[in-house]
């Protein structure tokens, strides 16, 4: 590039335009050359389970691995058990804005959901922590998941992070015979103030649960929802039908599984002769 002077003003503004030309080129160079997966590595093995991650896309591989190998906290979740199929179950969790419209009407929470694009949604807690959560990758058993949010709390006024998490799903029966599934989370959270991380990881082993916590609880939700839909199929299939400002497929085909779930709850209990 051409060496600039600046004996006058007249001279200053073409150098200094040369000069953003250039850091523009290479800003955008090296985040074409970021983007590409095979330079940014994540571990198929996570929590003792193998995830599909070779088939993320590069975008989201390396926004994956951005976090999982810069992590501030890291934790797992699981094996948890919720006692309905895994059909239900897994168009609950794929259909977060029905799922929020539900816990909120059985006062599980105050969860806030919208779609922002394909399979990203805008979620909002109602406890501090609000974000665009995208989901990076969705097979039979595996979900992917990225977060970029921030929580406002007691403790700290605004914490902005990035969070990835990894979610294995398997059809498995409850100690009764009943259909059930059995999921499990690795949670990786990457703080974005570089002060704050440090502490935190100081202060892992008295915290780190806490943060992990903090992360997964919009998907434990579901586990409770499915613990509320064992209990009354019934009674959740008739709040579901209320739900009429919501897709009306997707509530047909949960008010059906709903309705599946209460028929083999019902053959499922044993018989007991009158008297």
């Amino acid at each position: 590039m051409k060496a600039c002077r600046f004996p006058t003003v007249q001279g200053t503004l073409p150098c200094i335009w040369r000069v953003l030309v250039a850091l523009l080129f290479l800003i955008t160079g090296a985040d074409r050359h970021g983007l590409r997966a095979e330079d940014c590595h994540v571990s198929a093995m996570q929590g003792g389970v193998t995830f599909p991650v070779s088939r993320l896309s590069a975008s989201s591989r390396c926004k994956i691995s951005e976090v999982v190998n810069g992590y501030t906290t890291v934790g797992v979740i699981g094996p948890v058990q919720a006692p309905i199929a895994k059909r239900l179950y897994t168009h609950l969790l794929d259909r977060p804005v029905i799922m929020a419209s539900l816990v909120r009407q059985l006062g599980l929470g105050a969860y806030q959901v919208s779609e922002r694009g394909h399979n990203r949604y805008w979620v909002d807690d109602g406890e501090g922590t609000r974000g665009l959560l995208s989901v990076a990758y969705r097979d039979e058993t595996s979900r992917i998941y990225h977060m970029d949010g921030h929580h406002e709390g007691r403790i700290f006024p605004l914490v902005r992070a990035k969070a990835v998490v990894f979610m294995s799903i398997r059809p498995t029966l409850t100690t009764q015979g009943g259909a059930a599934v059995e999921s499990l989370m690795v949670a990786y959270t990457r703080l974005n103030d570089p002060v704050l991380a440090a502490l935190v990881r100081v202060l892992r082993p008295l915290i780190g649960d806490a943060v992990t916590g903090i992360l997964v609880k919009g998907f434990r939700v579901t586990d409770q929802l499915a613990s509320r839909i064992a209990q009354d199929p019934d009674g959740i299939a008739q709040r579901a039908a209320s739900l009429s400002a919501l897709d009306p497929e997707d509530l047909s085909t949960l008010t059906a599984l709903l309705r599946d779930t209460s028929r083999h709850s019902a053959a499922a209990q044993p018989f007991r002769p009158t008297p």
